[in-house]
């Protein structure tokens, strides 16, 4: 490493660009005084110091002054030029041949497109998700997501579009059972994994995909904050059950009777607008009545957590404000395992 670079290196190091005359001595390593003056003087004639001279000499012969400021080397950019010259047409050479600077930027995105340009225009035709179209230009199948914004502006620097890579988003892959596929598909959103896990084994024991007198189709799992994503049921409802347009059919949810529960379901709600998702009445009803009798679990929920049972109450369709907020007060909640197996078994039809 040269002296320039320790000099920048020291700079970084300490975090300023005045150095007094015994910080310079550390990063020369000179002990002999007249030769570290001489690499001072060099450094100065090259412009790369300046000295400060109300700092004042330090009274030594020859003097040097007790500060000096370094000034960054002007970076000689011409190695870049040819390698600009060889991009593809597509790309924007006269911009970059006036930008050098930029081209180092940009370096390892715009040379991947270019080589991919050259060599495999055509693979451009045809969509890929976004993993595999970043391995396919750059051998890297996370450079999209680790780089989205240096790509977006080498395409915009290009004129090109964000389309222009022709690839796809793919969500997060919930844990789904479906039952039937048709053209218009219930989804029955359950909140914790073993409720899910109960459905998905007695759907497939029995065949029955009745639920209190509802047709469900797909069990999903929602597997806690992961529903309130913003647009990931919607990207579910189009990537995964292929429906494009429309409504795929009520999403229900079901979940845990507590503060928490009633904000999830909320947030999932707002999170993707494009849905019908309503709660599913039948089985919150059950939850209450197979609650009546028994000394219900302490809720892990702080008691001053907002939730808006009201409304909350008003879709259930039925008259369950008092109840449900009497619970909640008291600090207790009904968790969704209640309807267990042996009670999954008797309402299925």
């Amino acid at each position: 490493m040269g002296l320039v670079d320790e000099l920048w290196k020291y700079v970084k190091t300490i975090g300023k660009t005045t150095l007094t005359e015994t910080e310079l001595q550390r990063v020369v390593r000179q002990p002999d005084y007249n030769s570290f003056h001489r690499v001072v003087e060099k450094l100065v004639a090259d412009g790369l110091l300046v000295p400060v001279k109300s700092s004042g000499s330090n009274g030594r012969l020859p003097p040097l002054f007790n500060k000096y400021r370094i000034i960054k080397p002007k970076e000689d950019f011409q190695s870049y030029l040819e390698s600009i010259r060889q991009l593809n047409p597509a790309l924007n050479i006269a911009g970059y041949l006036k930008r050098p600077d930029l081209f180092k930027k940009h370096q390892e995105i715009v040379g991947g497109l270019s080589r991919y340009l050259w060599y495999s225009p055509e693979l451009l035709e045809e969509p890929m998700s976004r993993k595999e179209r970043s391995f396919s230009v750059w051998g890297r199948e996370k450079l999209l997501d680790q780089s989205s914004a240096l790509v977006r502006e080498v395409l915009k620097f290009s004129g090109l579009g964000e389309d222009f890579l022709n690839c796809y988003d793919t969500p997060e892959p919930f844990f789904e059972y479906v039952h039937d596929r048709r053209e218009q598909m219930t989804v029955l959103i359950l909140e914790n994994k073993d409720t899910w896990y109960t459905f998905r084994k007695l759907f497939q024991e029995t065949g029955k995909n009745r639920v209190s007198g509802t047709p469900v189709d797909v069990l999903l799992y929602g597997e806690g904050n992961k529903i309130s994503k913003r647009g990931a049921l919607e990207e579910y409802k189009a990537l995964m059950l292929g429906v494009k347009g429309g409504q795929a059919g009520p999403f229900l949810y079901f979940g845990d009777l507590d503060r928490e529960g009633i904000r999830l379901f909320f947030r999932a709600r707002a999170a993707n607008p494009g849905l019908l998702i309503r709660p599913f009445s039948a089985l919150y009803r059950l939850m209450l009545k197979l609650a009546g009798d028994i000394d219900l679990p302490e809720s892990p929920d702080e008691r001053d957590l907002e939730a808006p049972l009201a409304e909350f109450a008003s879709l259930l369709g039925f008259d369950a404000a008092g109840v449900l907020a009497a619970i909640l007060e008291r600090g207790r909640y009904i968790p969704q395992e209640i309807i267990n197996y042996q009670v999954v078994a008797r309402i299925l039809g």
